[in-house]
Formats: C-alpha cells, structure tokens, sequence
C-alpha cells in the first residue's frame, strides 16, 4: 500500500516538475522573442530550473526503499 501511495506522489510531483519546465520554456521563447530584458529571462531559466529540481527530487523520493516496513 504505501509502495503505491509513494508511486503516486511521485508520479504527481514529477508531473508537476514537468509543467514548470515547459512553462519556463514558453517563457523563455517570449521574453527571447519579445527582447523584454535581462529579468525576464533569468525568470524563466528559474522556472526551468526550479522545474528540474522538483523532477530530481520526485525521483529520488520514488526510489526511496520502504522494504524495512512491516508488511
């Protein structure tokens, strides 16, 4: 049970990790097409980078050994 309630999480926090790196994405492209200045684009590689993060650390917590629980 908790092995699928971890995979869940997971699952959701690394969905959530993925539409910040694509919103950062877009962004980027609009603030590069836009030429709106140094801040916007340094926002939106934070974005992306936050999103990356949040994708490592889903990651990590899915891979998380549980075995040591009692069944």
């Amino acid at each position: 049970m908790l092995a699928n309630i971890i995979s869940l999480v997971s699952g959701c926090v690394t969905f959530l990790g993925g539409f910040l790196v694509v919103w950062g994405a877009v962004s980027l492209g609009l603030a590069i097409r836009e030429q709106q200045g140094g801040s916007q684009i340094a926002s939106a590689i934070s974005t992306i980078a936050g999103g990356a993060i949040i994708i490592a650390a889903a990651v990590y917590f899915g891979m998380l050994d549980t075995s040591w629980l009692p069944s």
